[in-house]
């Protein structure tokens, strides 16, 4: 292996293999564990994605599209596709303000807040399969470094929007 560069924890050749890699065990994680609550969800007619703009809305209803779209870490144009199809499903409505008529207002319909506790148990399932032979303690410091993995990235995800905005 080649020489580390300072300040970097292990040489680039150490990432080769994906098992190294915290960005591919995190895509695995995200594959294993949608696939999973999809089982469940489709159950009432529900994919993991409507699933994750759903849990966004139970939390706060009638957000913005935009907003919607940066709490569900989604690109903007993804969200339109996917609010069409959770509107075509009649589990949301769109409604814009006379004020400003380029913000589109996400509601949830009376039908899509029934299914927030039918649909809650299928993710509490998922996360016992997922950390099954853990401690709670692991499970709170693994969640704890995830966040802090989460604000690196978007740390350094801010300072590229920021150049590029610079540039344009």
């Amino acid at each position: 292996m080649a020489d580390k560069p300072s300040g970097v924890r292990h040489p680039a050749e150490y990432y080769t293999n994906p098992e190294n890699s915290i960005g591919y065990l995190a895509r695995i994680v995200f594959r294993s564990f949608s696939r999973l609550l999809e089982r469940g969800t489709l159950t009432r007619s529900v994919s993991a994605g409507q699933w994750r703009f759903l849990r966004q809305l139970w939390r706060e209803d009638g957000i913005t599209q935009r907003e919607l779209s940066e709490r569900v870490g989604m690109r903007e144009p993804t969200t339109v596709v996917a609010v069409k199809g959770l509107e075509k499903a009649g589990l949301i409505t769109r409604t814009k303000t006379p004020d400003d008529r380029r913000k589109t207002f996400i509601h949830l319909t009376p039908y899509a807040r029934s299914l927030e506790l039918e649909l809650a148990p299928f993710n509490a399932e998922i996360h016992e399969i997922a950390t099954r032979g853990m401690t709670e303690q692991e499970v709170e410091t693994m969640q704890v470094l995830m966040r802090r993995v989460i604000a690196n990235l978007a740390e350094e995800n801010a300072k590229l929007e920021l150049e590029s905005d610079l540039q344009a």
